[in-house]
């Protein structure tokens, strides 16, 4: 028995491509659910981005994995060296806040006060 297929009403097309580029589910879940065919899904949708030069909104994982290695690989010895003295930095000043707040909790007071008269 041949499998006969009805034609989809617009505003059903758009429906599934805009679920389909939503990036939740694939053309053959979407086939299966609308009762149509997957590569017809497809068909939809790449003419739907033909004419709306649309980018699909599904997350290039590897791509973006690979472009977060190689910057961490790329980076030059100055920078490398700039962010391990923006580290010490960043630990020095939290020791001597940590130090100035236990000495004012003891009744010592170290800040300096703005306006304040020598």
């Amino acid at each position: 028995m041949k499998r006969t297929y009805q034609r989809t009403p617009k505003e059903k097309r758009d429906e599934i491509v805009s679920v389909f580029l939503s990036g939740d589910n694939s053309a053959e879940e979407l086939a299966e659910y609308y009762n149509v065919n997957p590569h017809t899904i497809r068909t939809w949708v790449k003419r739907y981005r033909h004419s709306k030069k649309v980018v699909s909104l599904q997350a290039d994982t590897k791509a973006l994995e690979d472009m977060a290695r190689k910057k961490k690989e790329e980076k030059s010895p100055e920078v490398l060296a700039l962010e391990a003295r923006v580290r010490e930095l960043e630990l020095q000043n939290l020791a001597l806040n940590t130090l100035i707040d236990v000495a004012e909790k003891n009744g010592i007071d170290i800040r300096k006060k703005s306006g304040a008269k020598q």
